[in-house]
């Protein structure tokens, strides 16, 4: 039989290694649990400790993939998985959005046109306004501005503005599209100025003055609606508003006669885009912003393809 110090060793632990040690008692000899080292202990602890955090980082995991992941109880329809998404740099206008100042003095009604707005706003943002102007940013701006005020008519019976209330306006607008990220020389950049919101030379700037010498039904016919294909080459809206704008001149028995007419003229020439101005603004009294917003984009498109056709508010149309 081993005696007590061969199963202690020298120093009366168990043998080397074991977690127990043995002792002489009463009642003979009794085995006792040794008592962990520090190391041990530091090593228990460590485990602990990375137990807890793996733990309590799946628990964290696994709350978030519910958040994100569609709701799939029995006691309700599934939902599909929308990842998200950034914002399309298009839509950078409208988060840049402040409150614009405005002169009160202006009657054009902006909130009708809401939306014709917005879209301006894109298609002028600060940072493509000057490199797309001639081919997207102004011929929106131009169109925005010719609904504006024909949109104005159907209320006023006006188809252009006194040179008072075209400053206002026009300085309004430019701090509405300001406020959606539009540079601040816009009117530059496109050549508007307050002067391209009124009659210009054009005798007459009425609707009643208008409906009276225009055939306003022909007119509607072949402008309700631009072939974006076929106008530039067949011309329908474009040779209808050409007629409605010449005998809107001849209007003024004063200014020429038939006989006196000549297409080369600068006096004629510049009364003929006044009153082009003024037809293309009646007819968007009679068409929704979204239809005429159509049917201007479609004849602008004209001459940017190569067509003789321009829509500005300064060169609204060349001849």
């Amino acid at each position: 039989m081993s005696s007590l110090a061969d199963l202690s060793g020298d120093d009366g632990e168990g043998p080397r290694g074991s977690p127990f040690f043995f002792s002489r008692g009463g009642g003979g000899i009794q085995k006792h649990e040794a008592p962990p080292s520090a190391g041990l202990l530091n090593f228990c602890n460590l485990y602990k400790i990375l137990v807890n955090s793996f733990e309590l980082e799946n628990q964290v995991m696994e709350a978030k993939e519910t958040n994100l992941l569609p709701d799939t109880s029995p006691n309700s329809a599934p939902q599909p998985f929308i990842p998200l998404l950034a914002p399309s740099p298009m839509a950078a206008p409208f988060f840049h959005n402040s409150t614009p100042k405005l002169s009160g003095q202006c009657s054009l009604n902006f909130s009708a046109v809401d939306n014709l707005l917005r879209t301006t706003a894109v298609d002028c943002w600060a940072s493509f306004a000057p490199f797309l102007a001639n081919v997207i940013c102004c011929p929106q701006f131009e169109a925005t501005l010719v609904i504006l005020i024909g949109q104005a008519s159907k209320d006023s019976g006006l188809l252009a503005l006194d040179s008072v209330h075209a400053n206002y306006c026009l300085s309004d607008i430019q701090q509405i599209l300001g406020s959606q990220g539009v540079p601040s020389d816009l009117h530059d950049i496109c050549s508007i100025h307050s002067s391209n919101l009124s009659e210009g030379s054009c005798p007459i700037s009425d609707t009643i003055g208008f409906e009276s010498v225009v055939d306003s039904s022909k007119l509607l016919v072949a402008c309700s609606k631009v072939d974006a294909v076929n106008e530039c080459c067949r011309q329908i809206c474009q040779s209808a508003i050409n007629e409605a704008a010449k005998n809107l001149v001849l209007k003024d028995g004063g200014l020429m006669t038939n006989m006196e007419i000549n297409d080369t003229t600068v006096e004629y020439s510049s009364t003929v885009n006044s009153c082009k101005n003024i037809v293309l603004r009646w007819l968007s009294s009679r068409l929704d912003s979204s239809s005429a917003k159509q049917v201007l984009r479609g004849l602008s498109n004209c001459n940017v393809n190569g067509g003789n056709f321009t829509i500005s508010s300064s060169r609204l149309f060349a001849i």
